[in-house]
């Protein structure tokens, strides 16, 4: 008999979950970057997001044939293994030499798409030239809107499947203490060659300040990002239902439910208590994907259940990285998948169309999911 996706991944000898990566590859990271990716002080937000996903109950079926379970999901009309995607993140060649490459060979190889930040180091050239079409295209709004359409094409030449522009941080938040040194440090290692943001370095004729986010951007710059290139525009960092009615009327083709994992606007409403709100203001308008404080493949089919076509992850990848690289990231994914397979058979759901609210205990549901 052919072993489900859980034996296949499970039956290897070495780390077996996302917490265990994190254990393994906490100590390889740089103090200040490890610092800055826990959020070091501002922590209540991104623990918030993880204890709002598992008071989320989940419910067993009973007698259900699922001797096969199919994975496999499709976002904006692209298939993929998972409905589990790679968020962009920031510092990676810190812990990679490879940095955003290597996030990418593992995301082809678990049969996903991976998204490169537009503060990452790694340019979309060398991303395109590994991920044979699974990348999008992460775009802050800069001051110089050259800057952004220069990005914007090049991610187009390079094969970028999507743009997926971050809207919830106009300003860069005021960090306490502890992140403040973090970040600190950090700047001064992004000053190094190999570690230099390609926005930055590849833009340094540009004045001063172009390439930092524009406070000035309002909903009729979607509009004009939206009419550079033929690609799908992603909305990320939407957490009000009227917000994203607005996005679905200016063009964008899905939304991610994010808070920006606890790193923007502190105290911030978990996106598993958002989430439902805004499926059922846009309906089957647009696609709605999420992210925050995603750590297990229940985690992914409680996002489902509630409404998301798909999840993205930062951390977990991050860690998967840091510890073994592209297969690093690849043995992340394929976890998440397996995990999330079990879980699919444990509640009944052969299928990820078949994973609805059901498989959520009325008692774990928010007072927001209604």
């Amino acid at each position: 008999m052919a072993k489900t996706v859980f034996e296949q991944v499970t039956q290897q000898e070495d780390l077996l979950d996302v917490a265990e990566f994190r254990a393994a590859a906490e100590p390889l990271m740089p103090e200040a970057y490890r610092n800055f990716v826990n959020n070091v002080g501002m922590e209540r937000t991104l623990h918030d997001d993880i204890a709002a996903w598992q008071a989320l109950h989940l419910r067993p079926r009973a007698l259900v044939d699922v001797s096969h379970i199919d994975t496999t999901a499709t976002v904006l009309g692209q298939k993929v293994a998972m409905p589990i995607m790679t968020a962009p993140f920031v510092g990676s060649t810190l812990v990679d030499p490879e940095g955003e490459v290597a996030t990418a060979r593992g995301a082809v190889a678990a049969g996903t798409i991976t998204t490169l930040s537009m503060m990452g180091t790694r340019p979309p050239e060398a991303v395109g030239a590994v991920a044979s079409g699974r990348y999008w295209q992460q775009v802050y709004f800069m001051r110089d809107r050259g800057v952004v359409k220069d990005v914007i094409d090049r991610a187009v030449a390079a094969g970028a499947s999507a743009l997926c522009f971050t809207v919830d941080l106009p300003v860069m938040p005021a960090f306490p203490r502890p992140m403040r040194l973090a970040a600190q440090a950090l700047f001064q290692r992004w000053q190094e060659p190999e570690h230099k943001m390609y926005a930055v370095r590849d833009y340094a004729d540009r004045p001063m300040g172009a390439t930092f986010p524009d406070a000035a951007a309002t909903w009729a710059d979607v509009e004009w990002m939206r009419g550079l290139s033929d690609l799908p525009l992603v909305l990320k960092g939407v957490i009000r239902p009227d917000d994203a009615l607005r996005a679905r009327d200016h063009g964008a083709s899905a939304l991610i439910v994010s808070n920006h994992a606890g790193q923007g606007l502190r105290h911030s409403q978990p996106v598993a208590h958002a989430l439902p709100a805004i499926v059922e203001a846009v309906g089957r308008d647009i696609e709605v994907y999420a992210d925050s404080g995603i750590r297990t493949g229940a985690d992914v089919l409680r996002a489902l259940a509630l409404g998301a076509r798909a999840v993205l992850v930062g951390r977990p990848v991050l860690w998967g990285l840091t510890k073994g690289g592209s297969q690093g990231v690849e043995r992340v994914l394929k976890l998440l998948q397996a995990e999330l397979a079990e879980i699919m058979a444990i509640t009944g759901a052969s299928s990820i169309d078949k994973i609805d609210l059901s498989v959520l205990g009325a008692g774990g549901i928010s007072p927001h999911s209604r």
